[in-house]
């Protein structure tokens, strides 16, 4: 599984878990805002680029992250004001909030020891006289770009549209936020059907070239690289040369996508 992936089966466990003590307020990850997905991201992150975390250094990680973002004390969460009941020391935390911690990390842990399942290359050419059901599908998210990793349907320009796999679709579909089903302009655009790829697969003269970089990089590079990219916050008192061993591994498990 990738990144994007075990984020969202531990941001389900922890949903489930919330409503098992009354607590009906988390979103499915389809509905959950960016920020709650990002929290995830930067949690499983951690956990995959130090698997000897503990499930109190997990809180503080996800506590460090929360101060910086501007997040304070307050007895119910509110992320209008950025607040949250759980911004205080592990220590002062009731114990099922910690179980949290230990839920999260177990899920992380578990999910990528799965072994990688095989994937259809994407944009692959169909075989003569093949006919697959394909749906016109169009990127209407914000960015210029946008590089999609959960289903592994690749690289998406803003407005365009795809004919894409009717299962992957269907998937990609429920993110309305990001995409939305269009007409397809011509059938030339079905000799060309988008199935998923395997995530975080990428050309490996990309992967090395990124590997380059990071070793003629600064610690400010360095660190912004780490969160624009792959979402970590990387530990300002790590040398120079930790730094870019932290960087590296993110690479080499996440790619340069």
């Amino acid at each position: 599984m990738n990144r994007e992936q075990i984020a969202q089966v531990a941001h389900e466990v922890n949903r489930a878990y919330c409503a098992s003590l009354g607590d009906t307020s988390q979103p499915a990850w389809a509905e959950a805002p960016e920020w709650q997905r990002a929290s995830a991201l930067a949690g499983v992150d951690m956990h995959l680029a130090k698997p000897e975390a503990t499930p109190e250094e997990s809180h503080l990680s996800w506590y460090e992250q929360k101060l910086a973002d501007g997040w304070v004390y307050g007895e119910v969460k509110d992320p209008e004001k950025k607040e949250h009941p759980c911004m205080r020391p592990y220590e002062e935390l009731p114990p099922e909030q910690r179980a949290k911690d230990y839920l999260f990390r177990g899920v992380v842990h578990a999910l990528a020891a799965l072994p990688a399942a095989a994937q259809p290359p994407a944009n692959q050419p169909l075989p003569a006289g093949l006919t697959v059901a394909a749906v016109g599908v169009k990127y209407v998210g914000r960015r210029d770009s946008h590089h999609e990793t959960l289903y592994g349907s690749g690289t998406w320009a803003q407005g365009q549209v795809k004919a894409v796999a009717a299962a992957l679709s269907r998937q990609l579909l429920k993110h309305r936020d990001m995409f939305e089903e269009a007409q397809l302009e011509s059938p030339a655009a079905l000799e060309t059907i988008v199935q998923p790829v395997k995530a975080g697969e990428t050309p490996d003269e990309q992967t090395q070239d990124l590997r380059d970089q990071i070793q003629n990089m600064d610690k400010a590079a360095l660190k912004e690289l780490a969160m624009t990219r792959y979402r970590v916050k990387v530990d300002g008192r790590l040398s120079l040369t930790d730094t870019r061993a932290h960087l590296t591994l993110l690479v080499d498990r996440f790619g340069a996508g």
